[in-house]
């Protein structure tokens, strides 16, 4: 029986950063406190049959010791990313036949693309 081919991947720029390591954009936020920044995100993965991609929701906490004003620095949200997908995938919200590829955030209302997985 012939494989099916991969499902087809859109893709995205990688976030905007400005010469101080800060993004450089304006992210869609779901909690911004004195304390932390929580980042709305979205873990694409992939399944081994022909389903297709799926995406699980992340959110990214970021303290804002790490931040200029609502922008994370770009180490930090990366580190955050890293974090989401760590819990999604092994607190078992994430089954094991799903295969994280591409964590994706909003900035700027338009789609763009968290180099976790390089």
């Amino acid at each position: 029986m012939p494989k099916n081919p991969p499902p087809v991947m859109i893709p995205l720029s990688p976030l905007p950063v400005a010469l101080d390591d800060v993004v450089d954009a304006d992210l869609e936020l779901s909690l911004s406190t004195p304390s932390t920044l929580v980042v709305n995100a979205r873990l694409e993965v992939e399944t081994p049959d022909a389903s297709g991609p799926r995406s699980l929701e992340l959110a990214l906490v970021i303290p804002r010791s790490k931040c200029r004003g609502e922008r994370p620095r770009l180490g930090a949200l990366l580190e955050a990313a890293r974090a989401a997908v760590a819990r999604a995938t092994r607190a078992g919200t994430c089954p094991l036949s799903l295969l994280p590829r591409r964590v994706v955030a909003y900035a700027s209302g338009r789609p763009h693309l968290i180099p976790v997985f390089d």
